[in-house]
């Protein structure tokens, strides 16, 4: 797919140089490209409108995309090329998704197994499950939130030093970790109870961080409130306990709220004190922040690497992605080493290399980390084609953090640096 789509963006019709749009294509750098005056770029047949699709997508500008895609799909490229026509549906797909309108998503989905499902292979049942969870979710109205004024909420660091959030429907109260690396919000069986959430579906297959198959129900929580922002149509993947318990670390989770109930607060600031502050920001910034077709942060490190942002990740690492591409230098310096991974579908070890004094820079803020590891083998089947994860053992550094979803921008931020 990538190879057949790579040869069409070659002969871009474009004032910047086409090689350097498909290099930046080829890594999935959507931020970059953002920011080389996409809408005043000459339109084509083909290649100027199909980058616009991934990049608008990826910088969540979803209707923008959807345009695109409406026009791409008429196309004889489109129609004389199956690959390509099932990327531009779940491309399609995913925009439905992040704007949370459940039956467009299973349509587009259902477009692709009808048309093309046998080209598939091994993924179809993937594709199927996915089709089955928007068909379940397709009569389920979008997320909505109300954010009544600038709020302060007070977090409380949970197991090893996660953000932990309350929230509460009118059954009960609970507490969960505040998750941007989870691109659903999930709670136990005992906790999906205790809270009213209504079970649709059970038997979904759900992809924990550890790269192991696990499967899951899904439910709706009708409203509920964070703070005073009321959240209305939550959908969550319910868990048996046991897949959140960590005997062998001595904690129990209840859940996490994840992006898609994160992002829908527009700004934010995650004070290292302990404090979540909400508020709707006017500021323009430059865009240094995208997101994954499955829902990831992901943040631009050191002008030209790409980290998952996962506030529900105790270390920062680097992925098996970034070890392929610097694997000589890694092999020389670095020291052998094996770190278990935990995640909701349970633990395991990978193997990986240490790398000392390793820098990592956003925007002027800049970290030397004495160590990183970087694994030699995919620990997650939704981060390999990036080239890290940034998690709290650099965040903790800095006083807050700002994610801002209206200009796609992140910092980490001292107070006495602010403005």
């Amino acid at each position: 797919m990538k190879k057949a789509i790579s040869l069409l963006i070659v002969f871009l019709s474009l004032s910047i140089n086409a090689q350097d749009v498909q290099k930046l294509y080829d890594r999935r750098d959507f931020i970059q490209i953002s920011n080389l005056d996409i809408e005043n770029w000459e339109p084509d047949n083909f290649s100027v409108p199909f980058i616009k699709a991934n990049t608008y997508n990826a910088m969540a500008r979803c209707e923008e995309s959807n345009k695109e895609i409406e026009f791409l799909l008429k196309t004889n490229e489109a129609k004389e090329n199956p690959y390509l026509m099932t990327e531009l549906l779940r491309l399609q797909a995913d925009n439905y998704t992040k704007m949370f309108q459940y039956k467009q998503a299973a349509d587009s989905y259902k477009k692709i197994l009808d048309n093309d499902g046998n080209l598939l292979g091994e993924t179809a049942v993937l594709y199927q499950d996915i089709f089955r969870r928007y068909d379940i979710l397709s009569t389920v109205e979008p997320l909505q939130v109300n954010i009544p004024h600038n709020t302060i909420i007070q977090t409380k660091p949970g197991i090893k030093g996660l953000p932990q959030v309350q929230v509460r429907t009118p059954k009960d109260t609970v507490s969960l970790v505040f998750d941007t690396g989870a691109a659903l919000s999930a709670v136990t069986k005992s906790v999906a109870k205790r809270l009213g959430i209504k079970i649709l579906a059970d038997s979904l297959i759900a992809g924990g961080t550890t790269a192991n198959a696990d499967f899951m129900s899904i439910g709706i929580a009708d409203t509920l409130y964070l703070g005073d922002i009321l959240y209305k149509n939550v959908v969550f993947g319910i868990f048996e306990d046991e897949k959140m318990t960590f005997p062998e670390h001595g904690f129990v989770l209840n859940g996490t709220l994840g992006l898609p109930e994160i992002k829908a607060l527009s700004s934010i600031k995650i004070h290292k004190d302990s404090i979540l502050e909400v508020s709707v920001n006017e500021e323009k910034y430059k865009s240094n922040m995208m997101f994954s077709g499955t829902q990831q942060i992901i943040i631009q490190v050191n002008d030209s690497l790409l980290f998952c942002l996962d506030t529900g990740a105790a270390w920062s690492s680097l992925s098996v992605n970034y070890y392929a591409k610097n694997k000589e230098y890694i092999d020389k310096t670095g020291e052998f080493t094996t770190k278990v991974v935990n995640g909701m579908g349970g633990n395991k070890e990978f193997s990986g290399y240490k790398l000392k004094d390793f820098p990592v820079k956003i925007n002027t803020s800049a970290t030397i980390q004495p160590e990183m590891i970087t694994f030699i083998q995919p620990i997650s089947v939704i981060w390999y084609e990036y080239d890290g994860t940034l998690g709290q053992d650099i965040i903790s550094k800095y006083d807050y953090m700002l994610l801002d979803f209206r200009n796609m921008y992140f910092s980490l931020e001292n107070i006495n640096h602010s403005n």
